[in-house]
């Protein structure tokens, strides 16, 4: 089979899903006779985008900016962490309590905070996206880090093998598939954040254009935006999985 026909049988079931979806939608809305503030059709949606495309892509490009800069400083932070603290055990056991201690509260609860210390710009959502995107990809690389067998350890210690060369030859690539697990939920996580704090407090972005709209009684444009967000973080979802199907081929 070619590479292309491999690719059109992995994409045809959720395609085909989508499109059940939004033809349900659409059916729905037109049995029920829904008005557009209750539900707008998908066509209804589509038709109001295309109205002004340049300011939904320019909403889209600035939420997916601050997703994207947050996630990838924050899984480089988770990273290195897990890496830190398999090396030196005694600082894991002293900073994770504080790390869970941080993200036991819910990261939207910091917004207001964030907002104050950093104003409504790009920087507050950033800065509270790498602390949500660090803990996901830091639990999860110290799982895969601590979970090589003890057998295959000591047999590389028998060859003199040292930490650095364990760590490098045995529990990092022993740690990709669940490493790679962590990046795919904290990109999910970075969209969400990025468009929730944009909701309290922002200059641009989808999430101030649901708040805006929304404000405004525009219910058809707050659901473009809705579904702008949807399409960003299915593509870069596709984009982690991709990588990580390269990356985790086993």
């Amino acid at each position: 089979m070619s590479r292309s026909a491999r690719m059109a049988v992995r994409l045809w079931p959720p395609a085909l899903a989508a499109l059940l979806v939004l033809a349900a939608w659409e059916l729905a809305v037109w049995w029920f006779q829904l008005p557009d503030f209750v539900l707008p059709t998908p066509q209804n949606i589509v038709l109001t985008a295309l109205q002004d495309p340049r300011h939904v892509l320019d909403d889209t490009l600035t939420t997916v900016a601050e997703a994207m800069g947050g996630y990838l400083a924050g899984s480089l932070l988770g990273l290195a962490l897990a890496i830190v603290f398999v090396v030196v055990p005694w600082l894991g056991r002293a900073a994770m309590p504080l790390y869970v201690t941080i993200n036991s509260v819910p990261m939207i609860a910091y917004g207001p905070l964030a907002i104050i210390f950093l104003g409504v710009g790009s920087a507050s959502k950033v800065v509270l996206i790498v602390v949500a995107v660090s803990y996901t990809v830091l639990t999860n690389a110290l799982a895969g880090l601590r979970q090589c067998d003890a057998g295959m350890i000591s047999l590389l210690r028998s060859y003199g093998a040292s930490d650095v060369t364990i760590l490098t030859k045995l529990r990092i690539p022993a740690a990709v598939p669940a490493i790679f697990a962590g990046l795919r939920v904290a990109v999910v996580h970075a969209m969400i954040l990025a468009v929730v704090l944009e909701m309290l407090g922002a200059n641009a972005g989808l999430g101030w254009s649901i708040f805006r709209s929304t404000q405004m009684m525009d219910f058809v444009q707050a659901w473009v935006a809705v579904g702008a967000s949807v399409v960003a973080s299915l593509v870069i979802y596709s984009a982690i999985d991709w990588i990580s199907r390269r990356c985790a081929w086993w």
